[in-house]
């Protein structure tokens, strides 16, 4: 005979057991929504393991879901420690620095366990580490001038020399705003020119000289010429030359090549001949009409387009805001001997509704190569006096602020010209 026990329920034993069985079950799918609930980066930018990193670049996080900004940016490290801007879009946040990454280093950053999103349903975020690598400060130039060229690059901060392309007889080339692109020219089988890319980031980790250009246009029997790219690197701007029956060169006409869908078309009027193709931090492509002697500004996603009158044509320069265009203009002035004479004054053209100010601010002077500084405060420019007191051989080097006031002289060598000015 066995003995054993016999438990009887009665109903309400029954009913608080059951809400029990309830409760727990409640608190644990709970705990398991909160957990599948916890935040998580979705995705990152650089890319974790990147290397060649423009020094300039954002770091973006896009998040699982809309997070607590406060308990984020606490929770961030950065390593070396830069100073820079918190901002949200949704659930996507951006660090922007206030200065550039250290060039060619490591960039360790970490999100530390804690973080939490906007929703207090939710676990806080696990930690997560990752780094890239910013790329190098190079010098890219052609070599050699004497034939087939290439291009070249120098590391100042060690001396290497590395070499770009191989053999291709480079025309000209750009790079793009963020320093990881380079767009160049190269005589092609037909007797004209095509148009390549090269990626900075795919240079550097191939070997040897197993690194090919990406060819993206053939122009045929076309000169391609001078190819810029747009700030978000969209289009390419660049020079069309056609050959002419009787074996020479056509007028140069600006085409645009849209890189993503590899599409080209002409800007500009069909029979004037245009040149300069520089591009605006907000998109509005300028460059110069020979026929009309104007510089036409487009803007490449409504079309509508300004003219600024100016006779010299001479190459300008765009303010980092993209509000104006600064190009030299011929003038004339009545000298004290009741003659009248030429020079040249720096002129400031609004790209919203063409209007123009002569910022050189006195009428014997000859104002050139003018650039603005990066942050869009001062203006460098060459400066040569015509007056008789001050006349020198060369033009001297310069310095105003960006409305044409407090200009000074930062050189004074009367036999040298100064030119090809540029800001760090």
């Amino acid at each position: 005979m066995v003995a054993g026990w016999i438990i009887i329920f009665d109903m309400k034993t029954r009913i608080v057991i059951a809400g029990i069985v309830v409760i727990v079950l409640i608190a644990a799918g709970g705990v398991i929504f909160a957990w599948n609930a916890r935040p998580r980066l979705v995705e990152i930018y650089p890319k974790a393991g990147a290397v060649n990193v423009p020094a300039t670049t954002a770091l973006r996080l896009v998040f699982s879901g809309e997070m607590n900004p406060e308990t984020v940016s606490k929770h961030i490290q950065i390593n070396p420690a830069i100073d820079g801007k918190f901002t949200w879009d949704q659930n996507v946040l951006t660090f922007t620095p206030t200065q550039a990454w250290p060039a060619g280093q490591e960039i360790k950053l970490s999100m530390l366990a804690g973080a939490r999103s906007a929703s207090w349903l939710a676990f806080p975020m696990g930690e997560e580490s990752w780094s890239f690598k910013t790329n190098a400060a190079m010098l890219a130039y052609l070599w050699p001038s004497d034939g087939q060229a290439d291009i070249y690059a120098l590391i100042p901060d060690t001396g290497e020399i590395v070499r770009i392309t191989n053999g291709m007889g480079v025309l000209d080339f750009s790079v793009s705003s963020n320093g990881i692109l380079i767009f160049f020219s190269a005589g092609n089988s037909e007797g004209g020119t095509s148009l390549y890319k090269i990626d900075r980031a795919d240079v550097g980790s191939s070997t040897g000289s197993s690194y090919q250009a990406q060819q993206i246009f053939n122009c045929g029997a076309a000169q391609c010429r001078n190819p810029v790219a747009s700030f978000d690197s969209q289009y390419l701007a660049y020079e069309y030359i056609v050959q002419s029956t009787g074996g020479g060169s056509g007028p140069a006409q600006i085409w645009l090549f849209n890189l993503a869908t590899e599409k080209t078309s002409p800007v500009g009027q069909e029979n004037d001949e245009t040149v300069q193709p520089s591009w605006s931090s907000k998109g509005m492509l300028a460059f110069y009409d020979v026929t009309k002697a104007v510089y036409e500004v487009v803007n490449t996603n409504t079309k509508v387009s300004i003219l600024l009158a100016n006779q010299t044509g001479q190459p300008g320069d765009w303010s980092p805001g993209g509000e104006y265009y600064l190009a030299p203009e011929i003038s004339y002035y009545q000298a004290p001997d009741n003659t009248e004479r030429g020079t040249s004054h720096l002129m400031r053209y609004d790209a919203a509704n063409s209007q123009a100010q002569d910022i050189s601010n006195s009428p014997d002077v000859e104002d050139t190569e003018a650039v603005y500084a990066p942050d869009g405060g001062a203006i460098a420019f060459a400066r040569k006096f015509l007056d008789a007191a001050h006349w020198s051989l060369g033009r001297q080097l310069w310095v105003m602020k960006s409305d044409g006031s407090a200009a000074h002289a930062i050189t004074d060598e009367a036999d040298y010209n100064h030119y090809d000015l540029a800001w760090s």
